[in-house]
């Protein structure tokens, strides 16, 4: 399917034994991050489909597949992409490595609101979370006010303009913080 130029591609249901790995998937889960996996797919059921070339070799979700296997899944969601294998390559290193990156106080805000709604432990259970952990990534998090909070993202083109910019807002009162990505 297209959507405005540019290819969409529909998931289809394929049956796990046809699928195939090629053994260099240099993207690795520990025992407890395969866990957790295996308790969202439980939970959520299997919302991200396999990536596959037109062979059925897999580009992406190789830990997914895993998972399945392990919960007795016969068949799972595939898109399957009429691609060369250098591509295939392409798109697992691309689908592997540009996720972008976590800003801590986005992280908190996400944390907070989740706790405030009683679902502390299934943050906990799905992130791989202690209780230190959880303790450690909402500390220095200041009290949040959802309802009245408006944000303002100034992009800077360097770190000297950054600090001149800064230190004008702080100086008309404005709260500021920081954040590099």
């Amino acid at each position: 399917m297209k959507k405005s130029g540019i290819e969409i591609p529909e998931a289809e249901i394929i049956d796990i034994e046809k699928l195939q790995l090629d053994g260099e998937n240099p993207n690795k889960m520990k025992k407890n991050q395969l866990s957790a996996l295996r308790k969202a797919i439980q939970r959520f059921g299997f919302i991200v489909p396999i990536v596959t070339n037109r062979d059925l070799l897999v580009a992406d979700g190789e830990q997914r597949l895993t998972v399945a296997k392990e919960l007795g899944m016969k068949q799972v969601p595939v898109i399957r992409l009429d691609v060369e294998d250098v591509d295939r390559r392409i798109i697992r290193q691309i689908l592997n490595k540009l996720k972008g990156s976590h800003v801590k106080e986005l992280d908190q805000a996400e944390y907070i609101r989740i706790i405030e709604e009683g679902r502390e432990d299934d943050l906990k259970e799905f992130l791989i979370l202690s209780d230190k952990d959880l303790e450690k990534a909402l500390e220095d998090q200041e009290s949040i006010d959802f309802e009245n909070k408006y944000e303002l993202l100034i992009e800077f083109d360097n770190e000297e303009n950054q600090k001149e910019g800064y230190q004008k807002l702080t100086q008309m009162g404005y709260k500021c913080k920081v954040i590099t990505i």
